[in-house]
């Protein structure tokens, strides 16, 4: 039996808004974006975190030595 693996989901939902983030828990005037990481193990499905910040999406999705440069470069911004 094979089971459907849950996708990695980054969408934008609004450019600049003030919410608390949830991995981070700051407050901030920022991109906010819909989160749900890759699925590794068959029998958990990640949660979908709503709303998360510009910063903490780019460090989950590039890593903490890259996001830097992807953040400049606003390389997650154009997927939905």
């Amino acid at each position: 039996m094979q089971v459907k693996s849950a996708k990695r989901i980054v969408k934008l939902i609004a450019e600049r808004e003030y919410a608390k983030c949830k991995i981070c828990g700051t407050h901030k005037v920022q991109a906010l974006y819909i989160y749900r990481s890759s699925q590794f193990v068959s029998d958990y499905i990640p949660p979908i975190l709503d709303p998360v910040c510009r910063k903490c999406v780019y460090k989950e999705v590039y890593g903490t030595k890259n996001f830097n440069k992807k953040m400049k470069e606003r390389s997650l911004d154009g997927e939905i």
